[in-house]
Order: structure tokens, then C-alpha cells, then sequence
């Protein structure tokens, strides 16, 4: 509770304050949930090029930030340089295991910083277009999060996907998705999100949200429950890692930035 009751109001105030301190936060967020993502494959005897992954994180999340202003031939020379790094390191290493230690060093990179990192750039997108699409990105996760867990928890009884999250069940998910969407239209109808989305676009982001968003915690299970852990880590009292914490957001962040753009 300690974490939801601090952190929530936190992040809030950190999308509002915007800018190098709301970039720097996500950055960090993204070092230490990648950390916690290779030390789950280490379980399994595979050893990522964690140093690798933390540099590219860096890279990706000033990328971001600066976005409108970087040319994408650029980016696939940053990209390629790393990945011959990569190869020569791990060609040294002398490590057990080199297919999946270089396989799980980008399957990080592309799984948490890459997508994670859309934050930033969602956000200066909203400063530089008077919206709040980031505010109501995070707004729509807690409450489909909290809706999904008081109704699974009250009425939920057939599971929705045993394999991956024995303790999800459908009817949580189903409200999860419900309270997702109508939060996204009362916002849009009181004019949060700076300007007026058409209704079939505003359900579409909280499909996003309410939808992928939980999509994103099942695959997060499913990274858990391949090497037999039950949370990402304990940094946070009792409510698992940074990892646990942001798994919504990993699938929903992109996918809403990228829907904003298309529309």
C-alpha cells in the first residue's frame, strides 16, 4: 500500500514536471528493470552482457529525448557499432552458453528500454502539443490494475491464463479492460487531454492501456515463470521489482505513442 499511496502521486508529479527530470527518472527506471531482467536469465545459467545493455539504455533514452532531431541512418549505425561489440566481447568472454548470453543482451534491449523508453518521447510530444496523453497513460494503468485485482480478487473465478498467471482470471481482466476505457472517455468528455479525440480513438487508447497493458504483465509472467521466480526482485517492500512495476506500461507506452501518431 506504502508503495502505491507514494509512488503514484509521485509519477504524476514527475509527468508533470516533464522534461530532463522525467526523462532522467524513466532512464532510470529502465537501467534497473533491465538489471533485474538479466539477473532473472542468470537462473538459467545464461550471462547477458549487462554493461552492453546499460550503455544502449542510456543511448536509447537520450534518443528519446532528442528524438525529432535524430535521423534514423544514425541510429542504425549506433545499433550496428554494438552489436559487432557484442560479438567481439562475448567471443572472449569465455562464457558457457554465447547463442543466449547475446540473444538475452538485446531481447533486453528490445523488450525494456526500446519500448519503455517511449515515455520520454510521449511526453515531450505532449509539452510540444499541449496534450496529456502521458498523465492519462499512467492514470488508465492504475485503474485498470486496481479494478482488475478488487474484482478478480471478489468475483473472479475462471482463470484466463493458467500457464503464464495462475492468479488472473477473466473477470478481473475483463473489468481491468471495462475501467480502462471509460476512464479514457470521462477524460476526453472533461477535456484532460488537451484536445478532443473522436469516441471510437479515445476507446482505442483505452484498449491500449486496459488491453495490451495487461498483456504486458502476462508476458512479464511469463519471463518470471521460465526461470522460476515469483517477483523480478524486492526493491520495492513487498510489491516486487522495478520490473513488476512496469510491466504495463513496457507494451501500452509504445503502442499509445505510436497510435497518437498515426491519428
Amino acid at each position: 500500500m506504502l508503495v502505491n499511496v507514494l509512488g503514484i502521486p509521485g509519477g504524476l508529479a514527475l509527468v508533470y514536471i516533464g522534461g530532463v527530470t522525467f526523462a532522467g527518472f524513466i532512464t532510470i527506471v529502465m537501467l534497473y528493470a533491465l538489471f533485474e531482467y538479466y539477473s532473472l536469465q542468470q537462473h538459467k545459467d545464461v550471462y547477458p552482457q549487462k554493461w552492453l545493455g546499460w550503455l544502449l539504455t542510456l543511448l536509447i533514452g537520450y534518443i528519446y529525448y532528442i528524438q525529432p532531431e535524430v535521423k534514423f541512418p544514425i541510429v542504425l549505425i549506433y545499433l550496428s557499432f554494438f552489436i559487432l561489440v557484442a560479438l567481439i566481447i562475448e567471443l572472449f568472454r569465455n562464457k558457457s552458453h554465447p547463442n543466449q548470453n547475446l540473444g538475452t543482451t538485446f531481447l533486453g534491449i528490445l523488450y525494456i528500454p526500446l519500448l519503455l523508453g517511449s515515455m520520454i518521447a510521449l511526453r515531450e510530444q505532449d509539452t510540444m502539443q499541449g496534450t496529456q496523453l502521458t498523465f492519462a497513460l499512467i492514470l488508465s494503468i492504475w485503474v485498470c490494475d486496481s479494478a482488475a485485482y478488487i474484482i478478480g480478487k471478489k468475483w473472479g473465478v475462471k482463470k484466463i491464463f493458467k500457464r503464464v498467471s495462475p492468479n488472473k482470471t477473466v473477470a478481473g481482466t475483463a473489468a481491468g479492460l471495462i475501467c480502462a476505457i471509460i476512464l479514457w472517455l470521462v477524460l476526453n468528455n472533461i477535456g484532460f487531454l488537451g484536445k478532443t479525440y473522436l469516441w471510437y480513438q479515445v476507446v482505442t487508447f483505452g484498449v491500449i492501456t486496459g488491453g495490451f497493458g495487461q498483456l504486458g504483465d502476462f508476458l512479464e509472467s511469463m519471463f518470471k515463470r521460465a526461470v522460476g521466480v515469483k517477483d523480478s526482485g524486492t526493491i520495492l517492500m513487498g510489491h516486487g521489482g522495478v520490473l513488476d512495476r512496469f510491466d504495463s506500461l513496457i507494451i501500452a507506452s509504445p503502442l499509445v505513442y505510436i497510435f497518437a501518431n498515426t491519428i
